[in-house]
């Protein structure tokens, strides 16, 4: 019975483990890290169930009370947060994880060492430090995020002395705490607490810049080792793994953060010692000066209105080179996030693509103020993840790129970094931004950024600055851009256009009219724009005309599996129409009209055609071979694979391109009025 319950026990927590890493693994896609974020967190729930459960609860209406005080104020804080709060927000839930192991260590040594063994005290000890330093560093570090605190490096006189004596203060407390008479231990208890919460905070205060992603990722690390730590105290296997797991994912995050600014965590977290900087002599008056030179009032007033000249003629210019530009990139920086602007630049990115771009977004490993900052902005802000490219990838595109726009960023593309020596951002990869033929930063100012170092970026012949709020400059350049476009295109495209809309919609009506059956295919560009009501609209009006509608459901059309499903459900509609590829694809070849909305690859006869693909083999639906073919979809550009669908140019297929629901109401409208 004892081996039954022990072998049930491991599974429970193995599975617990699997979907912990499971939910982890999830992080790795961009649009798959809200599942993999609540897959962990169920997998911590269960944990915390089975431990309870396990364990037996004394005071339980003690343990409701906590959760229900912790959900309440968790989610309170959730739904008031702002994506620019994130980065402080993160380093404090650090500090809590900190926090909540040297408690639970606390009360396992307070109870007696008499019940642990030697590893146990040792663990609980470690736990007790960690747990304490992992706090103070990380309220640190949440101080010079949310700028309560300086942002810059503080650093003291013999600074990496004062640690390695904390440090070593540390050790031997813990060692004479294993040894101390028991009546006497809860001193050492305390005064291991206090130094190593100083500890956190000398060893914290002292990175600034740039690095500090890689204190986040560092801070991560810690509190998952003090959490494993605690484990072991308790002798829980859930908790160990979970902990280990943590500081592993920490670990190397931490390494990544600190390849991606080409130095060695030793240096980031004992930087070398900054000489004070010297006065500068006028030549002219042979007095020491400040390097910033005051300006009289009159000079201001002088200047302001050639400024205004300059950055009018530099919007202008900036308008046209991003008209002209064939390849775009965008490079987001933490102005960018001070300043709200992702979805701005979302429009700026879109308007881009729909006049024909090339666009891509360049991510730098540092950019921000934690790692991934961009990435949560950007999709935030809803960005296609086929843009995002990261900086070792998209760096040898910025010599053949006509216009690089740098929304809030510095450091990360700041040339001194490679050019320089001695600087704090020395030897960091930057984003070669300065090798394209256009730069365009739209940043607040163009003073030094976070590690202070001057940018000569700004002072290129082939750099246009225009300084101000980024959300507003953004704004202006797609307004500009748009009014512009709308017209020269207006007046030579929109009767033309609107008579081959015409022809095609009524070629589609005439199709639907006649079709006694209609089968519809949805696709990833029906959930972007939300046009799955519509279609379920235009579905119920197909059917009372007489039509047999049918749905056909690529296993992997959308972002994950069921997608389709799931848009579907949410407009409510009949489960008895859905239909899988496998059952579905003997029927195209009896089907008078196939209605597509937003699907591409799964449709695309190439996958049958031609070897060498991204898709080549993959099962499609075989659309092609319906006696007519309406795709309605945003336009005809490849997929998500890239490869073009030779289904657009088939003699039997009519392009409707445009937004999916604007398409889906035209129809619905269209045979309303024939009927």
């Amino acid at each position: 019975m004892i081996e039954t319950y022990s072998a049930t026990n491991l599974f429970l927590d193995f599975s617990v483990i699997g979907i912990l890493i499971i939910g982890i693994w999830l992080f790795h896609w961009p649009h798959r890290a809200k599942l993999g974020n609540l897959t962990a967190a169920f997998a911590l729930t269960c944990a915390a169930t089975l431990v309870l459960y396990r364990n037996g609860i004394m005071y339980p209406y003690i343990v409701l009370l906590s959760l229900a005080i912790g959900s309440t104020i968790g989610y309170w804080v959730a739904k008031r947060i702002t994506m620019i709060q994130i980065p402080a927000m993160v380093a404090f839930q650090h500090g809590a994880g900190g926090v909540a192991a040297f408690f639970l260590s606390l009360a396992e040594l307070m109870r007696g060492t008499q019940h642990l063994g030697m590893i146990n005290e040792i663990s609980g000890l470690l736990g007790l430090a960690i747990g304490s330093l992992t706090f103070s560093g990380s309220m640190i570090a949440g101080g010079k995020l949310s700028n309560k605190l300086g942002q810059a490096q503080t650093i003291f006189p013999k600074h990496t002395l004062l640690v390695m004596i904390n440090f070593a203060v540390i050790i031997a407390l813990i060692i004479a705490a294993l040894y101390a008479p028991v009546g006497s231990r809860i001193f050492m208890y305390i005064l291991i607490i206090f130094a190593s919460i100083l500890f956190g905070i000398i060893f914290s205060i002292r990175i600034g810049g740039a690095d500090m992603p890689v204190l986040i990722s560092f801070l991560n690390a810690t509190a998952g080792v003090a959490a494993a730590f605690c484990g072991m105290i308790i002798e829980n296997k859930l908790l160990i793994s979970c902990g280990a797991t943590v500081a592993a994912s920490g670990s190397i995050l931490t390494h990544v953060m600190c390849k991606g600014m080409n130095r060695s965590l030793f240096r980031v977290f004992v930087p070398l010692e900054k000489p004070a900087r010297e006065p500068m002599v006028s030549k002219e008056k042979g007095l020491e000066t400040d390097p910033v030179e005051k300006e009289t009032k009159a000079d201001q007033s002088a200047d302001q209105i050639v400024d205004q000249t300059v950055e009018k003629n530099s919007f202008e210019k900036a308008v046209e080179i991003a008209k002209n530009a064939k390849k775009v990139i965008i490079v987001p920086g933490y102005g960018m996030a001070v300043a709200q602007a992702q979805f701005e630049v979302i429009d700026f990115s879109n308007k881009m693509l729909s006049m024909g771009k090339d666009v891509k977004f360049a991510i730098h490993p540092v950019a921000g103020r934690m790692p991934g900052h961009m990435n949560v902005l950007l999709a935030e802000a809803g960005v296609d993840y086929d843009l995002l490219e990261e900086m070792d990838v998209i760096n040898p595109e910025f010599k053949e790129t006509d216009l690089v726009l740098v929304i809030g960023a510095c450091d990360v593309v700041n040339p001194a970094a490679i050019e320089t020596d001695g600087s704090p951002i020395s030897g960091m990869p930057i984003l070669l931004t300065h090798e394209s033929k256009n730069v365009v930063c739209c940043n607040l100012d163009d003073k030094p950024g976070y590690s202070g170092v001057k940018n000569p970026l700004y002072e290129n012949s082939n750099t246009i600055m225009l300084l101000g709020n980024a959300k507003e400059t953004v704004q202006n350049l797609v307004d500009n851009i748009s009014k512009e476009n709308s017209d020269i295109e207006e007046a030579s495209n929109q009767d033309s256009q609107q008579d081959d809309k015409k022809n095609d919609l009524d070629s589609a009506i005439a199709a639907l009219s006649s079709a006694k059956k209609i089968i519809i295919i949805p696709g990833y560009g029906m959930a972007l724009a939300q046009a799955q009501f519509k279609v379920i609209e235009l579905a119920s009006a197909l059917a009372s005309m007489g039509a047999q509608v049918k749905f056909a459901i690529h296993p992997v059309a959308g972002r994950m599996p069921g997608h389709m499903n799931v848009l579907l459900a949410e407009a409510e509609v009949d489960y008895d129409n859905l239909y899988e590829m496998d059952e579905i694809n003997p029927e195209f070849s009896q089907t008078d009209a196939v209605l597509i909305f937003g699907a591409c690859d799964v449709v695309n006869p190439a996958a049958m055609d031609t070897e060498g693909t991204p898709i080549s083999g993959m099962p499609i639906l075989m659309a092609h071979d319906a006696k007519k073919v309406i795709v309605c979809n945003f336009d005809a550009n490849p997929g998500y694979s890239g490869v073009e669908n030779t289904l657009y140019k088939n003699p039997k297929t009519i392009m409707l391109l445009d937004d999916a629901a604007s398409t889906a109401n035209d129809l619905i409208d269209a045979l309303k009025t024939q009927n």
